[in-house]
């Protein structure tokens, strides 16, 4: 197969504050750097409900085209309904189809307990999401293990790259605790909250919390600023949005990133924090533990508890940082986004591109 043969790319790109939107594009951007054109399709179904009809133009778009190669950035919530269909009508043309799985099947079969019809049909359908894929790749061990418990295995495990890595590290002034990602209910903001107010004020750091909300979270968002003591409205800061050019400045000033979260199956958070050299200390959830086994340089709370995660900043803070730039620097080699790419292209067919 032809190695410049292009890729068409179905996420949602572009989308604001969305964190698979800015996946997309980074990707799509070391694609074409290493030499593929890359033109894409957006898409994003939890955002627009009547835009789950678009696999049929995309598809029609392909044959037309003649595009044989398309790169699907799914979760549930993105892709919609019809991607099972999709992937079987594509399969007939003769379209290699290459489908990124960003959250595992327990993430959204968790909010289907209280109702087992609907949990079976969203399994199934992930299920044959996968099997319909020429390749269907997931970014952690967890993950291959659920697809490999539902009967439908992951071909590769590629994990989740550093998507935004800075030229240079501006130099380290730590001086806050930071909380960096799209603010919502599962990302635990409020146990944060709660255990620097557990303290004096002023025993912590002043703690900035960046981001925005996502879809249908801006109420959490309204608790979390009323949850703040007055003592504490000078402690605990709402940043909001962090642009591009805000990001080396605001990570130098951060002594360490915590990421609180009572769930998630990947964190390009997380990744963009120890791409500036940032520590952090996560909740123990099977994510971030695989993710500290692997890749060291944080630390870890028991999840959900507040009192674990004062005593474990307090810890944290009195003692010198552990980790080492050589330390950040094996992660940052393991985490290339060149090399990730690089396993990705493979699946399509792609062989001695120079990721360089």
């Amino acid at each position: 197969m032809d190695t410049k043969e292009p890729i068409l790319l179905v996420s949602p790109w572009p989308s604001r504050n969305n964190g698979l939107s800015n996946y997309a594009v980074r990707y799509k951007a070391e694609l074409e750097r290493q030499g593929v054109k890359v033109p894409s399709e957006r898409l994003y179904f939890w955002g627009e409900k009547t835009s789950f009809w678009k696999w049929i133009p995309i598809l029609r778009r392909a044959r037309r085209e003649g595009l044989r190669r398309i790169l699907v950035q799914h979760t549930p919530t993105c892709s919609g309904p019809l991607l099972p269909w999709f992937l079987g009508r594509a399969r007939k043309s003769g379209i290699r189809i290459v489908v990124v799985s960003h959250e595992t099947p327990s993430t959204y079969a968790r909010h289907l307990d209280g109702f087992l019809p609907g949990k079976a049909a969203y399994l199934a359908y992930e299920r044959a999401v996968a099997r319909r894929a020429q390749a269907f790749v997931v970014h952690t061990r967890l993950h291959a293990r659920e697809m490999e418990n539902l009967d439908a295995p992951a071909t590769a495990t590629i994990p989740h790259a550093i998507l935004n890595m800075p030229e240079s590290v501006l130099p380290w002034r730590p001086e806050t605790i930071g909380i960096y990602g799209q603010i919502g209910r599962k990302k635990g903001h409020d146990l944060v909250v709660d255990a620097i107010q557990s303290r004096p004020p002023g025993f912590f750091p002043i703690l900035e919390i960046w981001g925005a909300p996502g879809v249908g979270q801006e109420s959490y968002l309204d608790e979390l600023k009323h949850r703040v003591a007055p003592g504490y409205a000078d402690r605990i800061l709402f940043r909001g949005y962090l642009p591009e050019d805000g990001k080396a400045e605001a990570f130098s000033r951060m002594r360490l990133a915590v990421f609180p979260y009572r769930w998630i199956s990947q964190s390009g958070a997380l990744a963009e924090a120890v791409a500036h050299q940032v520590p952090y200390l996560a909740s123990g959830i099977p994510f971030f533990e695989e993710f500290q086994k692997t890749h060291l340089c944080g630390d870890l709370f028991r999840s959900d508890d507040v009192q674990d995660l004062a005593s474990r900043l307090a810890e944290i803070l009195a003692s010198p940082p552990r980790w080492t730039p050589a330390d950040f620097q094996r992660l940052h080699s393991s985490l290339s986004i060149s090399r990730c790419c690089q396993e990705l292209l493979h699946l399509f067919g792609d062989t001695g591109l120079n990721p360089e």
